[in-house]
């Protein structure tokens, strides 16, 4: 590389830069003396922009994703008299984003990515800036003759830039739909795959050999199943332009809870309901579907006495007098250990089984039992409460335990413990592989638990009650898998946990 293509390159990284970020690194470079004395880069002007059209028009526009290889594209037809903020929705449509990150738009005819003006959002506002905002600005007054030009840029670590260009304007039908896809290629991008050079390296890898042999382990288990890169189904697309704009009741509302087949979403899923995305609904109406008939889970008199036995041995063995506590609060050894090898969690285990603080299978059944409101601390024993002491069968302990399995009172802990048990009955696997996809739904209705949303870590917390009920149900142990390929008492109880009412 020559001394030019070095400065080249260098200019070109300069270029992608923000003022803010230009000025921390002159500050950095220059020390605390000299870098006091450069003078901050000049703040672009707010866009300047005309008035809109007199009457709504059609636009079709071609919008390109920079960088990609080969290009993922999507013609739209959109109603000219579409706010920005309304284009940006429908922009996440198009290509199947899921609006977890910032975005940005950019006024043309010139390509000024970080340099140049731009339209500010409602968080940029909060945030101190000022500016206009995208939510007051209409299509048509950024894309009004053929060839012109916006660009929108969507996650800021990533860099999904798109490119909108006007194709044609036509006469507006008003009964037509505010966004439709005409045309594309490619399926959209995954999300945090590394930006347009991420994406580019999974899609060369999928053409070269569809089994993706190329990458390694950890790669293919992150990608989708059935991951195809150039697999664009337009009616999928259409689908998700429909939801934009609708609100949660709405949504619901286009549930066909009448149809058993297709039950409504669980209740404890509403405080969610109120903050998700049409896309984030339409995911949950999936998934409440696929958990209802997606996998036979038939409980036999066999099957409600497999899933009652640890409770019920618990509570029997306080009787009449408790189980003593140790002054730490421990179930005493003797209780441990017989719990441990009456039940078969002794089955692979390392360790005697004796103390409580060092059986995480009998301290978590414990605290399940006492979470379910079947034993109680008293006066230095575990004693059974006045609902343990009403049940007789197999059948009310189970009632019991899906009675009340998913009640929390923090709402939104009890929503991920909902949807745990949602992602259980609609994959049939009871599975940490959840984790992630939880909080991400829960990032995309607002909520956060640290500075990028919500942690998948702090889901693991939440749902590992629920997670140990139903692999106990499952016939799991601690250590190794029991169950079959589908864990089908766990999803019976995942099931009748969520909807106790079907």
């Amino acid at each position: 590389m020559t001394d030019d293509d070095q400065l080249n390159e260098i200019r070109q990284w300069a270029a992608g830069l923000s003022p803010a970020e230009l000025q921390g690194m002159l500050t950095g470079i220059l020390g605390g003396g000299l870098g006091r004395a450069v003078p901050n880069p000049p703040t672009p002007a707010p866009p300047a922009v005309p008035e809109p059209l007199p009457e709504p028009v059609a636009l079709t526009v071609r919008v390109d994703i920079d960088g990609t290889r080969p290009a993922v594209w999507r013609r739209l037809v959109l109603h000219s008299d579409l706010m920005l903020d309304e284009v940006h929705a429908n922009l996440q449509a198009a290509f199947g984003w899921q609006d977890y990150h910032l975005h940005r738009f950019w006024p043309g005819p010139t390509k000024q990515i970080w340099r140049g003006p731009h339209f500010v959002t409602e968080m940029d506002i909060q945030e101190g800036e000022e500016g206009v905002l995208e939510s007051e600005v209409r299509l048509d007054q950024v894309l009004r003759s053929p060839g012109d030009r916006l660009f929108y840029t969507y996650d800021f670590g990533d860099g999904w830039t798109h490119t909108l260009r006007l194709e044609s304007t036509a006469r507006l039908d008003p009964d037509s739909a505010p966004a439709v896809c005409v045309g594309g290629r490619m399926a959209g991008p995954l999300e945090d795959c590394g930006g347009p050079d991420g994406h580019n390296e999974l899609v060369e890898a999928y053409l070269t050999d569809p089994r993706l042999a190329g990458l390694d382990e950890d790669q293919r288990a992150w990608l989708p199943p059935d991951w195809d890169p150039k697999d664009l189904d337009l009616d999928d697309v259409a689908a998700r332009l429909s939801l934009v704009g609708l609100s949660g009741d709405e949504l619901l509302s286009m549930l066909p809870a009448a149809d058993p087949s297709k039950v409504g979403l669980p209740e404890a899923l509403e405080s969610l309901l109120d903050l998700a995305t049409p896309a984030v609904v339409s995911e949950l109406a999936e998934l409440s579907t696929q958990a209802r008939t997606d996998i036979t889970a038939q409980l036999t008199s066999e099957d409600l006495a497999a899933i009652a036995r640890p409770y019920r041995y618990l509570v029997g063995l306080a009787g009449d007098e408790g189980i003593p506590l140790t002054a730490a609060g421990w179930m005493k050894p003797a209780y441990v250990e017989g719990t441990f090898r009456d039940l078969g969690m002794d089955d692979g285990w390392i360790g005697k089984g004796n103390r409580e603080d060092l059986t995480p299978p009998v301290a978590q059944l414990r605290a399940t039992c006492q979470e379910l409101g079947l034993l109680r601390k008293h006066k230095g024993n575990l004693v059974r409460t006045r609902l343990a002491r009403g049940l007789s069968s197999d059948e009310e302990y189970v009632g019991v335990i899906t009675a009340r399995l998913l009640h929390h009172r923090d709402t939104f802990v009890e929503a991920s413990m909902v949807l745990f048990a949602l992602f259980t009955a609609a994959t049939g696997r009871p599975d940490w592989e959840h984790l992630d996809r939880i909080a991400d739904i829960m990032t995309s209705c607002g909520l956060r638990t640290g500075p990028h949303g919500v942690d998948s870590r702090h889901c693991q917390e939440w749902v590992r009650p629920v997670r140990f009920a139903l692999r106990l149900a499952a016939g799991e142990r601690s250590l190794g898998r029991t169950a079959g390929r589908h864990d089908y008492r766990a999803v019976a109880l995942a099931r009748a946990a969520l909807w106790p009412a079907v």
